[in-house]
Order: C-alpha cells, then sequence, then structure tokens
C-alpha cells in the first residue's frame, strides 16, 4: 500500500478599513507529500451589528479559503489528466501507425 499524507493549515487575520470595516481573510495552506505547496484564500467582511459573535466571518472566510482550495485542486487533477490523455492517446494513435499495418 502506499500512503500519503497532505496536511491542510488554515490562518487566519483581520484588517480594519474605514470603507470595508472590519474583513476576516483566511488561507488554506495545503502540504502535499511531495512538497508541493498550494493556497486558497477567502474573505468576508464582518456585520458591524455582530460584533460580539467574530467567529462568524472567521467561519466564512475559512469555508471560502477551503473552497478556493479545491477549486484549484479540481483544476490541477484537470489539467494533468488532459495531459495524461493527450500522452495515451498520442501512444494509442501511434500504436496504429506502426509501419505495415491497414490502418
Amino acid at each position: 500500500m502506499n500512503e500519503k499524507a497532505w496536511s491542510v493549515n488554515i490562518v487566519i487575520d483581520e484588517h480594519k478599513s474605514e470603507e470595508a470595516g472590519i474583513q476576516t481573510r483566511a488561507r488554506a495552506l495545503l502540504r502535499a507529500s511531495d512538497r508541493t505547496t498550494i493556497v486558497g484564500v477567502g474573505r468576508a467582511r464582518r456585520n458591524p451589528r455582530h460584533t460580539d459573535v467574530p467567529e462568524v466571518s472567521d467561519d466564512m472566510a475559512a469555508a471560502r479559503a477551503l473552497a478556493d482550495l479545491s477549486h484549484q485542486l479540481f483544476e490541477a487533477a484537470a489539467e494533468r489528466e488532459g495531459v495524461t490523455r493527450s500522452v495515451l492517446h498520442s501512444a494509442r494513435l501511434a500504436d496504429f501507425r506502426r509501419p505495415g499495418s491497414s490502418a
């Protein structure tokens, strides 16, 4: 059995601005077993009426960061699948086009 371990670390911070109020940013850092790192980012703006529950914007920003990370993983998988299919398709065509074949 070939086992791989990936870990995701979520870092959350807040930024204050006059226009947007308090913004929460989350970064989801994926570290794959081959030392590849992918970072997903998510943001949430804290509702001024919910100053007593800052965890809501933490949750939203983290969820968005994980969704961004997920999207990037799907994109990477599709890209790899496209390359793999292209290589396999070319190899199959080469098999059919051998000299002396009727194809």
